[in-house]
């Protein structure tokens, strides 16, 4: 009689760990079908995480002013610097001219893409220069000595990573023809990032967000 029971009690054993099996099975391809259809459109899953598909046509600009990096205006609790950002004259007219290129009947070349992020990348660096001396002057000696190393350091850090990207990806032609105008991107992006940051220290100080550069659009 017991060995009937104990054969019964395995029995029911096995057949609970199968419905529990089955269910698993069920709810993971639920789970899995719901993810799948709250991802956005432009992002296809791979079992173990999302990759996002590249869209080049109808593109936007990665420095689009509707949303700054996460580092800015992180000190400004009233959110007051970052608003200030957004309406500022050199992403405006990067926009603009952004915009007038994309839209353009004409085949814009590798070499004109690369003229017009170097000619912002320079504006933002004549901004960084400016900002910068400007913060200065502002200054205490001890405060003054550690804007002064903090900014070495920036430049070194900029300076390698440039370097490091060239001799890995663009001196090679890994990235192809666009690669240098990539690059040129992500250089603009950097010095313009440090350009706010300084700028979001002059605001906390002075309460004064003044661009040397004038709008001319």
């Amino acid at each position: 009689m017991k060995g009937k029971i104990l054969l019964l009690f395995l029995i029911t054993i096995v057949f609970s760990s199968c419905q529990n099996i089955s269910q698993s099975t069920t709810l993971n391809s639920e789970t899995t079908s719901i993810v799948n259809s709250e991802l956005p459109p432009d992002v296809a899953s791979t079992g173990n995480g999302t990759e996002s598909k590249e869209i080049t046509e109808g593109r936007s600009d990665p420095s689009n002013n509707e949303v700054l990096t996460m580092s800015i205006g992180n000190l400004d609790l009233k959110g007051e610097f970052y608003d200030e950002m957004l309406r500022n004259p050199i992403d405006h007219d990067y926009e603009v001219e952004f915009n007038e290129f994309q839209n353009s009947k004409e085949i814009i070349t590798t070499l004109e893409w690369g003229a017009f992020e170097s000619k912002y990348t320079e504006i933002w660096d004549d901004e960084l220069d400016h900002i910068y001396k400007k913060l200065l002057s502002k200054l205490d000696r001890e405060p003054r000595e550690a804007l002064i190393e903090s900014q070495k350091e920036w430049l070194q850090y900029h300076l390698r990573e440039t370097k490091f990207v060239e001799k890995t990806f663009i001196n090679n032609g890994y990235l192809g023809s666009q690669g240098s105008v990539s690059l040129g991107r992500v250089i603009k992006e950097r010095i313009r990032e440090r350009t706010m940051q300084l700028f979001e220290y002059r605001y906390l100080r002075d309460g004064e967000v003044e661009f040397l550069y004038q709008s001319k659009k």
